[in-house]
């Protein structure tokens, strides 16, 4: 399955304003771009899953609710 594409419009100030093929914007830090991405390149995008970041993002969260105790 081909993941969504975007166009590379612009590359400034560490980043990249993506296009879709519907014209629709998105800003994205450079850092996070394939290395050697240059205005004018197409983008191919994959997602998956990080069950192991869900997991420490929900452990972060209960110890904040444990550290604020019942009297706030």
């Amino acid at each position: 399955m081909d993941g969504p594409r975007f166009f590379v419009d612009a590359i400034e100030g560490g980043h990249a304003r993506l296009l879709t093929g519907g014209g629709e914007a998105l800003t994205v830090p450079v850092s996070a771009l394939p290395g050697g991405t240059r205005e004018g390149d197409w983008l191919r995008a994959s997602f998956e899953p990080d069950p192991g970041q869900k997991a420490r993002a929900r452990s972060e969260i209960e110890d904040l609710y444990e550290n604020l105790g019942d009297d706030p």
